[in-house]
Formats: C-alpha cells, sequence, structure tokens
C-alpha cells in the first residue's frame, strides 16, 4: 500500500469517530437539558450570605490594598 492511502485511511476513521462524538454528545446534552426542571434566574441561591465577608476574602482584600 502507498502511504497516501494509509493516511487517508486513518484520516477518514477519524473524521468519522469525530462525527460519532459530536453526535453523541449533542444527544447527551438535550437529554440533561431535559432533565432541569427550574429555570435559570440568576439569582444568588442564599443573597444574605454573600454580604458577609468570610476571612479568605479578608486576607485577599488586605493584600490586594498593600499591591496598590
Amino acid at each position: 500500500m502507498d502511504l497516501s492511502v494509509v493516511v487517508n485511511f486513518i484520516l477518514i476513521i477519524i473524521a468519522i469517530l469525530m462525527l460519532f462524538y459530536i453526535i453523541s454528545s449533542r444527544s447527551k446534552n438535550i437529554i440533561l437539558e431535559e432533565s432541569i426542571v427550574e429555570e435559570y434566574t440568576g439569582a444568588a441561591k442564599n443573597p444574605n450570605k454573600l454580604a458577609e465577608p468570610n476571612d479568605e476574602a479578608l486576607n485577599e482584600f488586605d493584600k490586594l490594598l498593600e499591591n496598590f
């Protein structure tokens, strides 16, 4: 067999596998989207907790202020 025939055969197999992967991942995404019941609102689940900084956040803020 000629080298170009072997390379073409390998590229065709890779292209078929890529198409199969894309189609299967698309079908998985469709199934996942159907299983999501609640609609995304963009609101925080616990907005009061966001107003209270934790120690790690305060330490990072101190580092930023020192660099500024």
